[in-house]
């Protein structure tokens, strides 16, 4: 078993992580994301710590840390 859990989240038009805003907060996860004319906003209600994230053919992929 993996100790990951990944999230694909699709964002039209996002080319880049620059693009991306990922808050962390105490009891979910705020990303937030712009294109020239769109936003786009997510509120996951997830508890695990964000070890890693990437933009990849206009998906983010957020890589959580699963506790034991």
């Amino acid at each position: 078993m993996s100790n990951k859990v990944i999230y694909e989240i699709e964002l039209p038009g996002v080319k880049s992580t620059e693009d991306v805003s990922i808050i962390k907060l105490e009891n979910s996860i705020e990303i937030k994301a712009v294109t020239k004319d769109k936003s786009y906003f997510k509120l996951l209600p997830i508890k695990l710590p964000i070890s890693g994230y990437k933009v990849a053919d206009e998906k983010l992929i957020l890589e959580l840390s699963a506790r034991d």
